[in-house]
């Protein structure tokens, strides 16, 4: 009846607006017609036309805004990877990309379909930037190069872009009830100050006549708050259900909980200060999935992905999701119907550093930290609240909870295939991750947490990016002091007096060139053989000629790459041989700081810390669960129910 009673409401806006309408069009039309043409009165026939179209085009406004009230509810496919920059967007994350793309214009309707990746180039069109790093591995070194992305459709997938095309075209949308499925396979990282929040890291390059090769580079994220706000302003009846593949992703399921939950002051006998305040603020209708938790990296971004070793929630999920490889796009299981059953099945195989995770278990770990911070030292809790909170401390110990609820159940059965999986290769992993009680679990994720020196010997401090703050340095500082000098003021000097004199002779000329450019530049500041490689790749990109796939010279570009792949460890084996005395002391200090030792084989299975990091996990998920369900605390059951209908939100029919 509510329905019926807006579409007569819609229906009336609509007549009385024509009616209106022609009543004040009748007269100048009228008019117009029966008028004398003469050149006296033309300018008035004019104006009188002119009142017409102006009219009419007032109508076909009103038209157009009363019938778009009544539209019917819409669903539509969003695919966001965006790179940040050339030397980041990973050729993983355009095969990711790629194969999205594919499957939801395969599926869908294009105008239902919108893709944002990269600089946006677009398949068949004069591609803009080559924005795809990919490494191939040359004499057993892996040397750069790039490419350009094309996809369909593509849009840039630039803040201003996104944003705008969110606003006006896919909020508008599904505001009057549709689903947004957004896919979400970029790099991400957290903000710093005094709210810190998880963001998407978007494209950074932007056209700019006045830049560096008619380029300009910007930082450009989007942050949890900010969309959240987007989302808020246009999302009307709509929903949203995700998928995000990038590191620090989990704190984007704050889209639709809060990040502090408190208690119901019904839990105790004399309502503290504190307790329920359950805000929703600009809260949306959004629930997905997640690689891992807001402070924690993801694995499977790859400029070098191998069919067999490339893994993580990156190439899982959407795997499982489309039933082929990515990187073969050949058929290894049926596709599956949601979002919801890919990232169960992607979780079952993910045996990396992932921790993957969805919305409604991020919610009850919200409670969970609640329970244990709000609750466990506070005697004036009531009596069944007490059991309760006994009960959740011995389920996170590692009893089995015996729980009647048949969603629980699910969830419960799900998380003990995820953890019988982990440990199926390693009997006493095994037994840790089964019966190992929460401090036994705490010990395997982190040693020093129970060490008997360990007041002596406090662990250093990370930030919410969990990076180390180290402590001073000791004087053993001298060892990479001394390297720069054996390197600034022998070696290089040596080395470039040979190249100046024509001395190096087994280098091609775009080597060489690019070798006398990188010695310009270290004559001003710039280091190229101590730090990550990312300096002396960013030459590369831009001095070989990859960043333009118009123009670019594939051999000289080639011969350059090369060179930046092989620069340090040549420049080592020439200084070694040196009939200088100097020369090749020098040499063989920096041989023992530049040298990398071959890295250990990979343990085929999960490591002992993730594995004991995510079990944890999931007994405090339902330890919560078990809590709420106690103490009958419907609002928060309420909120669990309708976060995890949402997860489980099947995929449309696909068209025909």
């Amino acid at each position: 009846m509510a329905e019926a009673r807006k579409s007569i409401a819609y229906g009336n806006c609509f007549s009385i607006r024509l009616i209106n309408f022609m009543f004040n069009l009748w007269p100048s039309v009228r008019g117009s017609t029966h008028s004398p043409a003469s050149a006296v009165d033309f300018p008035v026939h004019k104006l009188q036309l002119a009142s017409v179209f102006g009219k009419l085009a007032t109508f076909l406004l009103v038209l157009a805004l009363c019938l778009g009230q009544n539209l019917p509810a819409r669903d539509v496919f969003v695919m966001l990877s965006g790179g940040a920059s050339p030397l980041d967007d990973n050729y993983s994350q355009y095969v990711q990309a790629h194969a999205m793309s594919d499957f939801f214009l395969r599926n869908y309707p294009p105008d239902s379909v919108w893709i944002f990746f990269a600089a946006g180039n677009v398949e068949g069109r004069k591609p803009v930037i080559a924005d795809v790093h990919r490494e191939t591995k040359i004499n057993g070194r892996y040397v750069d190069s790039w490419i350009a992305g094309p996809l369909p459709r593509n849009l840039p997938a630039r803040r201003d872009v996104v944003l705008r095309t969110l606003r006006e075209n896919i909020l508008p949308a599904i505001a009057s009830g549709g689903t947004l499925y957004l896919f979400v396979g970029d790099h991400g990282s957290r903000t710093r100050g005094r709210n810190e929040e998880s963001t998407i890291t978007l494209w950074g390059l932007s056209p700019d006549s006045a830049g560096d090769f008619g380029w300009r580079s910007n930082e450009e994220e989007l942050s949890v708050s900010e969309l959240r706000r987007v989302l808020s302003g246009g999302i009307g009846k709509g929903r949203i259900v995700f998928c995000m593949t990038q590191c620090h992703s989990g704190g984007f399921h704050y889209l639709a909980i809060p990040h502090e939950l408190k208690p119901d002051p019904a839990w105790f006998i004399a309502p503290p200060s504190q307790s329920r305040g359950r805000q929703t603020g600009d809260l949306v209708a959004a629930a997905g999935f997640t690689a891992t938790d807001e402070f924690s990296l993801a694995s499977g971004c790859d400029p070098s992905p191998d069919p067999k070793d490339w893994a993580g929630y990156e190439r899982f999920f959407p795997e499982c999701l489309l039933g082929s490889d990515l990187l073969t796009a050949q058929p290894r299981n049926s596709a599956l119907r949601s979002f919801a059953d890919a990232h169960a099945a992607g979780t079952l195989v993910d045996k990396t550093i992932d921790m993957p995770r969805s919305t409604s278990d991020q919610y009850l770990e919200c409670w969970a930290d609640t329970i244990e911070l709000s609750l466990d030292k506070d005697s004036n809790r009531k009596p069944e609240v007490r059991k309760a909170l006994i009960a959740y401390r011995r389920t996170v110990d590692g009893l089995p909870p015996k729980v009647s609820d048949p969603a629980f159940r699910a969830r419960q059965d799900q998380f003990r295939q995820f953890v019988e999986n982990m440990s199926s290769q390693d009997q006493s992993l095994a037994q840790l991750l089964a019966s190992g009680t929460r401090a036994q679990l705490e010990k395997a994720l982190d040693p020093s947490l129970h060490e008997e020196d360990s007041t002596d010997s406090p662990a250093p401090q990370t930030d919410n990016n969990q990076q180390m703050q180290m402590p001073e340095m000791t004087p053993r500082r001298r060892g990479p002091r001394g390297s720069r000098r054996a390197w600034q003021q022998t070696v290089r000097p040596a080395w470039k007096a040979a190249v100046l004199a024509g001395q190096i002779t087994n280098l091609s000329p775009p080597a060489l060139t690019f070798e006398k450019y990188l010695l310009g530049q270290e004559d001003h500041g710039r280091n190229f053989v101590s730090d990550d490689g990312r300096a002396i790749m960013e030459e590369v990109y831009w001095q070989s000629g990859y960043f333009d796939p118009q123009i670019g010279n594939p051999s000289i570009a080639q011969a350059v790459a090369r060179w930046g792949a092989e620069r340090r460890d040549y420049i080592l084996a020439w200084a070694r041989a040196s009939k200088n005395t100097d020369v090749r002391s020098a040499a063989d200090r920096l041989a023992q700081r530049w040298t990398t030792p071959p890295a250990e084989p990979e343990s085929p299975g999960i490591s002992r810390d993730v594995a004991a990091e995510r079990t944890l996990f999931y007994r405090r998920v339902l330890a919560a669960w078990q809590f709420l369900l106690a103490v009958n605390d419907r609002p928060a059951l309420d909120r669990l129910k309708a976060l995890t209908d949402l997860e489980n939100t099947p995929l449309p029919q696909a068209k025909k």
